[in-house]
């Protein structure tokens, strides 16, 4: 009896056990699966029609019926063919005991996570996959305590913590909120004046009114249009090679982006530019065109971001050839992360293994784009360029440039005499002739874009284990298999795209954003949620990049399906989708961890707070700039140069007109990415980057403590201080000022006393100097010191 119940206590303390902790599919079986079964169980052509690789498709089953029955594993197929060993197949590397126990308790405890097998065999096999699904608009759910609910992300929020016991948090405060709310939408701080204005507006809808003013600023479109930029894989050089050669009109293409960001062009619409611009444009250009097709013309640079060092080749044959197919395969692979979402490059040696491209898939891709990039009708980077603009505009230069050509042949005209004569009178003359050539101005017309080299209809072969002189079966342009529908097929136009055009992209671009369907609802999912992943700083599907079978699953899938929705619904709205999100409570939160949340919430995806972070490298270098009052708030042209110095350091040279103008204006040279951004995790272009990976190294703190660009912004913010307090009557008021600008607040109580104490010991280190210059040197050790703290790099 005492060994039954002993027995009986053990069983029941066993379950009690894994009752706490109970495996989940995300998280327990869905990586043993991928482990050790999509080799044969995969999306692309699965044994026995069994495919292993997503919630949907592991409840349909295959052709032997369901591979799961929820509660009962000795009537599951796939239990049965792994505790009886025939799965993973003997050449394959076995699943160990404990992985074989947590797919048994999972079954046995009715598989949680697994989609009712009715209701997805009512569906296509091309739906399995949530990110490949027709679009669908969630009711937004009730939730028990809606007292801090302000709108309907907020319940999808609330519903899923209150699952684990949790509710959203408390508030921000005015000033932590604007400060974020700031950096967030223009990628700047707010000055005092609005700070002080802001926390003294009474009214209840003060914080959207700022949100409006915020997003209605041109420094708006610098901030998202740099996130945009990152994911197109935009940079004003070629790449590839060493010699990292100059795009230098690439700039027209940073600043489209820009004004499209400030305009809340539709995102569909945005799209459609890029990947035909040329072809909405019906074949127009030259003198004569309109704002709007010169926009469309530039667009199409999106296609020219990848590398290209076909320029630079050194005229071998074969490896020339494989300079240009790199062109054309880096370009599919921007398309492919920054709108659909998905990695296609193992396709283009063999079917992917993990995503339901074909190696077909790939090629009919590449197809599309093949008639701009015909490998044997190449055309170089710097020869891509059209003349477009308003006819007025171009005459003007050209009448310009004329005048200056007719002065110079007049000045010219006047060297006589001798050899010796004549070079003592061009001396002379140099100044004014430098000071009429100053006078020169880029061609306003010329843009860097990309069009159809030849209109004749092409196929292209695919390469048989990717190898570009083992060509294989020829195959046409065409879209992935798994995203075409009957209601929505690709079907090129030559007459829609206009003379020169075989309408291929255009195709392609009305295809992926025909509202209503499945490609339009993968690209809203996409977008949507990159623009979460740059609020919150980890999208609600954190690989950004690929929402596939091998990205990480959404943390709340009905809102980020929602959020799609929305985007749709308001006409592709950017802008509406950022208001949305900001004025919700899930982002008016405060980032204080609460101990129970991090409990249960250790990781923050169910944002149980706001996630404090570093601004990111752009922002840092900005705000320096903003805050000593030296930012120079001039939009667009052309890149200022950066250099590398005899250290290695890359830098801008201070006495260029342009040293202090945003760091999107900075040339994004691939090989040369300016050091203090590059040390803040600023990426280095080589195909695209749609997301970030940020970094805490010691390099950081040593470039803030011994970068030149950095004293150089302390120096200038302890001057802004001396004018902007020149009446103050103490320190005290100093040190209020200096903390309201670098890090949007007063100091606390010991803020204060630690200033106060910094500023009386540290003009001590400065023996050699008078009592006034050790003074003036220590309020500028403050400055840096202040700009490198924890207050001014952290966004809380």
């Amino acid at each position: 009896m005492l060994l039954t119940m002993a027995s009986g206590l053990f069983v029941a303390m066993a379950r009690g056990a894994d009752d706490r902790d109970p495996p989940t599919l995300e998280r327990d079986v869905a990586p043993i699966l991928r482990a050790h079964c999509l080799r044969c169980h995969g999306p692309n052509r699965p044994k026995g029609k069994l495919n292993l690789a997503g919630p949907r498709s592991l409840a349909r089953g295959g052709e032997s019926g369901p591979a799961i029955v929820p509660g009962r594993p000795d009537e599951s197929e796939l239990w049965d063919q792994v505790a009886g060993g025939e799965m993973p197949p003997k050449t394959e590397e076995p699943l160990s005991e404990d992985q074989k126990q947590t797919l048994r308790r999972w079954i046995e405890r009715g598989a949680p996570g697994l989609p009712d097998p009715a209701a997805v065999a009512r569906t296509p096999r091309s739906w399995d996959h949530w990110a490949f699904a027709p679009p669908s608009h969630p009711t937004p759910p009730s939730v028990r305590d809606d007292r801090r609910v302000r709108g309907p992300i907020d319940r999808f929020i609330q519903r899923a913590l209150e699952e684990r016991g949790l509710t959203l948090g408390l508030d921000a405060d005015r000033a932590t909120l604007m400060r974020r709310v700031s950096f967030d939408l223009t990628g700047l701080p707010p000055s005092p004046a609005e700070l002080v204005a802001f926390m003294a507006d009474p009214a209840p809808d003060a914080y959207e009114r700022l949100v409006d003013r915020l997003l209605a600023s041109p420094h708006h479109g610098e901030r998202w249009g740099k996130h945009w930029l990152d994911a197109s894989g935009y940079a004003d050089s070629n790449g590839y090679f060493n010699a990292d050669t100059d795009r230098p009109l690439a700039h027209r293409y940073r600043d489209y982006v820009i004004r499209s960001m400030n305009a809340d062009r539709p995102l569909d619409q945005f799209v459609r530019e890029q990947l035909a611009g040329d072809e909405l444009a019906h074949g127009q250009r030259g003198p004569g065109c309109s704002p709007e097709v010169v926009d469309q013309l530039i667009a199409t640079h999106y296609l020219r971001n990848s590398q290209d060092g076909t320029g630079e080749s050194d005229g071998n044959p074969d490896e020339v050839r494989v300079d240009k197919y790199a062109v054309l395969e880096g370009t599919a692979q921007v398309i492919a992360s920054s709108l659909l979402g998905l990695t296609i490059q193992c396709a283009r040696c063999h079917d992917h293994k993990f995503e339901p491209i074909t190696q077909e898939d790939y090629y009919r891709l590449q197809a599309i784009l093949y008639p701009a990039f015909n490998v044997e009708h190449w055309v170089k980077p710097n020869a891509r360029i059209v003349v477009a603009g308003p006819r007025d505009e171009l005459l003007r230069w050209e009448a310009n440039e004329k005048a200056i050509d007719a002065e110079l042949a007049a000045l010219r005209a006047k060297v006589k005499g001798s050899k010796e004569e004549q070079k003592k009178q061009e001396d002379a003359l140099r100044p004014m002739i430098q000071a009429i050539e100053a006078r020169r101005r880029p061609n306003p017309g010329r843009i860097a874009w990309v069009s159809d080299v030849s209109a004749t209809p092409a196929e292209i072969p695919i390469l048989v284990r990717g190898g570009y002189t083992t060509p294989g079966r020829k195959v046409g342009p065409g879209v992935p298999g798994f995203l075409s529908d009957e209601d929505n097929p690709y079907r090129p136009d030559p007459k829609s795209a206009g003379s020169g055009s075989t309408g291929r992209r255009l195709a392609l671009a009305r295809w992926l954003t025909k509202p209503g369907s499945r490609p339009s609802a993968l690209l809203a999912r996409v977008l949507a949620n990159r623009i979460w992943q740059d609020h919150f700083g980890t999208g609600l599907v954190a690989t950004s990049e690929n929402l596939g079978f091998t990205g990480a699953p959404p943390s709340h899938p009905e809102l980020l399906e929602y959020l799609a929705a929305e985007l749709a619904r308001s006409g592709w709205s950017a802008r509406a989708l950022h208001r949305m999100i900001v004025t919700s409570t899930a982002y008016r939160q405060a980032s204080s961890v609460r101990p129970e949340a991090l409990r249960l919430d250790p990781d923050n995806r169910l944002l149980s707070r706001y996630p404090m972070r570093r601004l990111d490298a752009e922002s840092i270098r900005d705000a320096m700039l903003a805050v000593s009052g030296e930012l120079d708030e001039r939009p667009g042209g052309p890149y200022i140069p950066t250099h590398r110095t005899g250290s290695g350091e890359v830098v801008v040279d201070p006495s260029d007109p342009g040293a202090t103008r945003r760091s999107v204006y900075l040339q994004q040279r691939r090989t040369q990415v300016a050091s203090l951004l590059e040390v803040f995790d600023s990426p280095s272009i080589v195909t695209a980057c749609t997301r970030r990976q940020p970094s805490t190294v010691p390099l950081q703190s040593l470039s803030l403590l011994n970068s030149d660009f950095i004293r150089a912004r302390a120096k200038a913010l302890d001057a802004r201080l001396g004018r902007e307090c020149d009446h103050c009557s103490q320190d005290d008021d100093r040190i209020d000022r200096a903390f309201l600008l670098v890090a949007g607040r007063f100091p606390t109580p010991a803020d204060r006393n630690a200033a106060g104490r910094f500023l009386r010991e540290q003009p001590g280190r400065y023996p050699d100097l008078d009592a006034a210059a050790s003074g003036r040197r220590a309020w500028v050790d403050f400055c840096q010191m202040l700009l490198a703290s924890d207050a001014f790099l952290y966004v809380e």
